[in-house]
């Protein structure tokens, strides 16, 4: 038996309905949560914006809506006030997981900035822990415009996106309390201020964008200038992957492509207490793409190797491809030989001279970040040469495919 016009009308309107809406459904249930580390705080205060409410779950039986709220903790104890009400507190349970949220777009304040999702607050080793919780590509507009200038090109936007994108996925669920932290230490994150019609454009257009190798997702570390030419990971970390190898940078405009750091001697002093000080320094090794591997340090006290790594952290340098200068003033380097030298051989000894207190350590650099992976400033080069986002990310990430995760 055939169906009937009005059956066939009807399963068309079923197919159009599971067609155009399903699909919508699954890509919005597929958008992960990213839950960001933002504050570990003794004190913490978080407020409405504008006119609009805040609501607190966690400090009575319902959600209250409210304007504001400070927490505190010390002496074993955590309490809050409300609406700016400081003579009045209340303490919280021991093992409290306070949910902030609200229905407004502007977000809500902690500190200086706002945020988009939810702030979930909860105390950890001795510390409130702000965290919060949004949708993946909600964050990623954020973090484009905290980690490259949105003056930028589209391109280098686009591809910083993915690249962020990448690896924050690669994050998720790794921490059983949060996902990411909101600074250096993974990716920078400033909340509802860093983002720009540009940057979101960037995100949007790149949605569910990620970079694979060989069907898994990869290590997808950037950094802002590699000074000429990218590292091997396995000169800076533990191992050499495959898809970050040292490449040709195009970063000769970056602002830090070349750079110099004076040190005194008196913060030498205390830098290097153990060695009493600084009397020579000998770069040992370096890599292939010019950066120091092994330097040892001279001081009245012995001597010692540490690792270009630690030297640029001791010294807050912008990254370890440099070379190093011990610079004496007033120091008369014609070495005149005492009346009771002797010569030994061909040779003569003669005296070193004296080590004054009226020193520098000279420090000529390129480059800043540790120089793995996209150099940022080199994306903005070859997107201002016309190169778009693939290929960008196939220059600084070799061998890698970009799909949807």
């Amino acid at each position: 038996m055939s169906a009937s016009p009005t059956r066939k009308s009807g399963w068309a309107i079923i197919f159009i309905a599971i067609f155009f809406i399903s699909p919508l459904k699954v890509i919005a249930a597929k958008e992960p949560i990213i839950r960001v580390l933002i504050g570990e705080e003794n004190k913490a205060r978080f407020r409405a914006d504008g006119s609009k409410s805040i609501f607190v779950q966690g400090i009575s039986s319902k959600q209250r809506p409210i304007k504001s709220i400070n927490i505190v903790y010390g002496d074993d104890t955590a309490s809050y006030s409300i609406n700016n009400n400081l003579n009045s507190w209340f303490e919280l349970p021991e093992n409290f997981n306070l949910i902030i949220k609200n229905n407004d777009d502007r977000g809500i304040w902690f500190k200086n900035r706002r945020y988009a999702g939810e702030l979930r607050v909860l105390l950890n080793d001795q510390k409130l822990q702000i965290i919060n919780y949004l949708k993946l590509e909600k964050y990623l507009k954020s973090v484009v415009g905290s980690e490259m200038p949105k003056e930028f090109p589209l391109a280098a936007l686009q591809a910083q996106a993915i690249a962020a994108r990448t690896y924050a996925l690669k994050l998720l669920g790794k921490n059983e309390v949060f996902d990411i932290h909101s600074t250096q230490a993974s990716q920078v994150y400033l909340g509802l201020e860093a983002e720009t019609a540009k940057t979101n454009r960037a995100v949007r257009s790149t949605t569910s964008l990620a970079l694979f190798y060989e069907n898994k997702l990869i290590e997808a570390v950037f950094h802002s200038s590699s000074g000429g030419r990218t590292e091997n990971s396995g000169q800076v970390w533990k191992y050499q992957l495959p898809y970050l190898r040292s490449v040709i940078d195009y970063d000769q405009n970056s602002t830090k492509y070349r750079w110099s750091k004076k040190i005194s001697s008196s913060e030498l002093d205390k830098i290097f207490s153990d060695l009493g000080g600084l009397n020579s320094i000998q770069i040992k090794k370096k890599s292939n793409s010019g950066r120091v591997l092994v330097i040892k340090l001279y001081g009245p006290k012995g001597s010692k190797n540490i690792s270009g790594k630690n030297l640029r952290k001791n010294l807050k340098l912008l990254s370890n491809k440099f070379d190093v200068n011990l610079k004496f003033n007033h120091i008369n380097l014609e070495n005149k030989l005492n009346s009771d030298d002797k010569a030994v051989g061909n040779s003569v000894l003669e005296p070193l001279p004296p080590i004054t207190t009226d020193y520098f350590l000279l420090v000529e650099g390129y480059g800043s970040g540790h120089g793995v992976g996209m150099s940022q400033w080199g994306a903005k080069a070859m997107a201002e040469r016309g190169a778009n986002f693939r290929k960008i990310l196939r220059h600084y990430y070799t061998g890698v495919q970009i799909k949807a995760y």
